[in-house]
């Protein structure tokens, strides 16, 4: 398997990741209201399993951001994936932390991410293409 299909590998997965954590925090307010005995909880990522998908999300994308920006010669896009996971986890931890309860930065640096991740999988086939 050649280095762009690793790429791309990466890049689907990270952007699998990010939009699947950005799902995770949109219906966590769900989960919570479907949930009676967690009514005494009034912050949405402090129960068990579910507070724990922060955590596995947050090292899932640092695996995916990390592989992508390894192996991609593109420094914008090296940049924006890192400046992503930053203003991703920045969010989340605010939020698992109860400073914020601004979802905001943490969908912003999600979809940043995953836009960036779909951005290096078309740059990865130009250049394969032009190669």
């Amino acid at each position: 398997m050649n280095n762009t299909n690793l790429i791309e590998r990466s890049d689907l997965f990270g952007a699998t990741i990010s939009g699947l954590c950005s799902i995770h925090c949109a219906t966590t307010p769900l989960f919570l209201a479907s949930q009676p005995l967690l009514e005494k909880h009034t912050h949405g990522h402090d129960h068990g399993i579910w507070a724990s998908l922060d955590y596995i999300f947050l090292i899932l994308s640092l695996v995916a951001v990390w592989y992508s920006s390894r192996h991609t010669v593109n420094l914008k896009i090296k940049w924006m994936l890192w400046i992503s996971w930053v203003v991703f986890a920045i969010g989340l931890i605010l939020e698992m932390t109860g400073q914020t309860s601004n979802k905001s930065l943490m969908y912003l640096g999600s979809v940043a991410l995953i836009i960036t991740h779909f951005a290096n999988i078309r740059y990865c086939k130009v250049k394969k293409k032009n190669s």
